[in-house]
């Protein structure tokens, strides 16, 4: 085997664990409204059935692809119509490892709508969202 040959093998092998990876980064299930090149994608545990929360604090994680992607994003849960509660805002965190998270304290039952927003920095304009929908219930 010449070091040309070797070389070929090792390269090819980077290559499919780089797919393989990419392809394991985006969540299943995930909705997302994207600029070129950033998507954002809602990380649940379960990725089968909606997500929902019980009234109070509620973790909600949001993946940053492609990996290593430098900027800061802003979480938004609006409240069902019928509350008439404010919005929940977090506001623009640096992204760390990929990902940003927020714990919001739900105040109603309901159906919450959750907005995840990227930009380059605090300063920028939002240029990738999604949006998601949260039951809370009782």
């Amino acid at each position: 085997m010449t070091i040309l040959s070797a070389m070929r093998r090792i390269l090819c092998a980077a290559v499919f664990l780089a797919a393989s990876v990419g392809f394991l980064a985006f969540p299943a299930g995930a909705d997302s409204n994207t600029s070129p090149g950033t998507a954002l994608s809602f990380d649940y545990s379960d990725n089968v059935n909606p997500a929902s929360a019980s009234n109070g604090s509620f973790n909600i994680i949001v993946d940053v692809v492609p990996a290593h992607t430098a900027g800061v994003v802003r979480l938004i849960a609006v409240a069902p119509a019928a509350a008439n509660d404010p919005n929940l805002v977090c506001s623009f965190q640096t992204i760390t490892y990929s990902q940003v998270e927020c714990a919001f304290n739900f105040t109603a039952s309901g159906v919450w709508i959750i907005h995840a927003e990227y930009a380059t920095s605090t300063k920028a304009l939002v240029s990738a969202g999604a949006v998601a929908s949260l039951r809370v219930g009782s």
